[in-house]
């Protein structure tokens, strides 16, 4: 975290709606303007949850991307418009974005995030990740945990949408249940015919992304194929800078409610459904003897 500050009078009205909910308070808008967040992908979840973000009050955002504005983006990419395509998205989100929340720092880095990376990790507290690929996704986890910064994961494709938070280094909730869901994306499966179980271990903790996508996980559908609602992106999005300031501004037993669930959503019956994640004995990633 940043050095800590207290609130300018413009401050504390700009941000009164959050300070009066007295969970929040002024300690948790504090708190805010001492975090710097990673979003790494700045599509159709992650120009949202950044935006949001500096909304929030976050005193600073570094943003990866390598893609450049298209004309499909638009409907679901509000931030940007029919100026900016062709143009790179984290440029033009960094622009914007600056312009309009001048207290937050944000830092453009037109590339796709790798573990050469890492570096700027060093004084992060909390990574999004919001990918639209299988490979980017398990990548941001592994760095996540190898570094032990807690991570906010989201994704969504079709109607199902889903989110989780990833902090096995932080002290995890005791699970008792292994994770059985085989429904969890309609567009992906393994290898086997099933999604595979995490196996039984005294005093299981929470899994991450890895845990719950081995390696061998294949892709039978992209978000392309199957198409998305710009309002379901955004539902999830919304969701998923939800999760992330509640890690941020929350105590420890904030935190621990938060890590061990899988939030699966369904735009279709507009219904959420939790189900626990423990972590996987055979886990390159978290899981440690």
């Amino acid at each position: 975290m940043s050095k800590a500050y207290g609130l300018s009078d413009q401050q504390f009205m700009r941000f009164s709606a959050q300070i009066l909910l007295p969970e929040f308070g002024e300690l948790g808008q504090q708190t805010l303007q001492m975090s710097k967040a990673v979003v790494i992908g700045v599509g159709g979840l992650g120009h949202a949850v950044a935006q949001q973000l500096a909304a929030a009050g976050i005193v600073e955002l570094i943003l990866f991307d390598d893609d450049k504005v298209e004309l499909s983006n638009l409907p679901r990419q509000l931030l940007f418009t029919d100026s900016d395509i062709g143009k790179a998205k984290v440029t033009v989100a960094a622009q914007k974005l600056s312009l309009a929340y001048e207290d937050c720092t944000i830092t453009a880095r037109q590339k796709r995030f790798t573990e050469q990376d890492a570096a700027v990790l060093q004084s992060v507290d909390i990574i999004f990740d919001c990918t639209d690929n299988f490979e980017s996704r398990l990548l941001n986890n592994k760095v996540a945990v190898k570094y032990q910064i807690p991570l906010i994961s989201a994704a969504i494709s079709g109607y199902q949408g889903q989110l989780l938070c990833v902090a096995p280094a932080y002290d995890p909730l005791s699970i008792t249940a292994s994770m059985h869901d085989t429904s969890l994306a309609s567009s992906m499966q393994t290898n086997s015919t099933q999604t595979k179980s995490a196996k039984t271990l005294p005093n299981i903790r929470s899994g991450c992304f890895q845990c719950l996508f081995p390696e061998d996980t294949l892709m039978t559908q992209k978000c392309s194929d199957l198409g998305v609602l710009n309002a379901a992106v955004l539902s999830v999005a919304s969701m998923q800078t939800l999760m992330g300031l509640q890690w941020l501004s929350g105590d420890d037993d904030a935190k621990q409610s938060l890590i061990g669930l899988l939030h699966l959503f369904d735009a279709r019956s507009l219904q959420w459904r939790q189900v626990t994640l423990s972590q996987d004995a055979e886990c390159p990633v978290c899981y440690t003897s």
